[in-house]
């Protein structure tokens, strides 16, 4: 090089050090996010404490049927609830009316704040309950922050013995046996949903009409209604990390359609066609699926059938698949008489033989 030459710029070290930003701008927000998710549940608790929740129409809901928040055996839910439809009642009847938002407002328009919010929902509920925050005398509830590494939550020591098993409790969530001992947030999803729920363990099932099939696809559906979310694609974020997001939610969504339809298609081959009329049945009556066909397409996806060689369309907007029968979708959808009585026949001559 000659002198006074300036040297050309390396465009791979210039790429480097921007991926290297933007590394390090994730990492800070994503350790601000974490905090700040730590202090949501400090600060929902508070507003618990001082009257800010009105729990009324949860409490008398058919899935809670409770006089108290206290009195909630969470462990005990009725025939096809899960604990996730709870806490997601939790969330859209108390947690979200309490901070002045409705729940469709904030689907629509802010995703990532009832995301933040129903990530929380678990831990508000066992904060609420069981009182176990621990505040030192300049009432703050959490650690300070050491390097690269988020705030945690600081816990009463005593709440341990709230555990069916306290010693195992002390060996996952306070081996140092500290007074009071913190918590990191997933270690505090951990300690809340065992709270709540208690220790999961493999129960040898007695049940002579439950079969190994039944219990994988029970485990399946717990884990996908409690575990399992989809990513959110932060607008705010930069264009590699959003694109990195939206490359990860579409190949999430791309395994649950391929989960849903394999289901769908055992169901087919079992000829089980009325479960798959249900399932048919219960995407078209959500509102919120039925508004976006209405709104983006003329025609739409829906149940017909033919009078004098013209179809018309059957309005099943009226059906309640949570109260609905087998007769009530029968009588909706026009269920063929002839069918009907050729099934009745093929059960009565199915008895006579025996």
């Amino acid at each position: 090089m000659k002198k006074n030459e300036i040297k050309p710029i390396d465009q791979k070290d210039l790429l480097i050090a921007s991926i290297d930003k933007d590394l390090s701008d994730f990492v800070s927000g994503k350790i601000k996010g974490i905090t700040l998710t730590l202090g949501l549940v400090n600060k929902l608790t508070k507003l618990f404490k001082i009257g800010g929740f009105n729990l009324n129409s949860f409490l008398v809901d058919k899935i809670i049927n409770s006089n108290d928040l206290k009195n909630i055996d969470w462990k005990v839910t009725p025939d096809s609830v899960t604990h996730n439809d709870r806490l997601r009642l939790f969330l859209n009847l108390v947690i979200i009316p309490a901070l002045k938002y409705t729940v469709d407002d904030l689907k629509k328009n802010d995703p990532f704040r009832f995301e933040a919010l129903r990530d929380i929902t678990e831990s508000v509920i066992a904060s609420v309950v069981h009182d176990f925050i621990a505040y030192d005398s300049e009432n703050s509830c959490f650690t300070d922050p050491t390097g690269n590494q988020p705030a945690q939550i600081n816990i009463i020591r005593s709440k341990l013995n709230l555990f069916k098993s306290v010693e195992e409790a002390k060996a996952r969530y306070n081996s140092k046996g500290l007074n009071p001992f913190p918590l990191s947030f997933e270690k505090l999803k951990s300690f809340s949903n065992e709270l709540l729920l208690g220790r999961s363990s493999r129960v040898t099932n007695t049940d002579p009409t439950i079969s190994k099939t039944n219990e994988k696809l029970q485990d399946l559906k717990k884990e996908i209604a409690s575990n399992i979310s989809f990513t959110q694609v932060d607008p705010k974020a930069t264009e590699a990390i959003k694109k990195l997001s939206e490359v990860k939610k579409n190949n999430e969504v791309d395994e649950t359609y391929l989960l849903v339809t394999s289901i769908i298609d055992k169901l087919l081959i079992s000829s089980e066609f009325v479960t798959v009329q249900k399932i048919a049945l219960y995407i078209m009556n959500d509102k919120y699926y039925s508004k976006w066909q209405r709104d983006n397409y003329d025609s739409a996806v829906n149940f017909t059938y033919n009078v004098g060689n013209q179809p018309h369309v059957i309005n099943t907007k009226d059906l309640d698949l949570s109260q609905v029968t087998d007769k009530l979708i029968a009588v909706t959808l026009k269920e063929k008489k002839v069918m009907k009585r050729f099934e009745d026949l093929t059960e009565f001559k199915s008895k006579s033989n025996k």
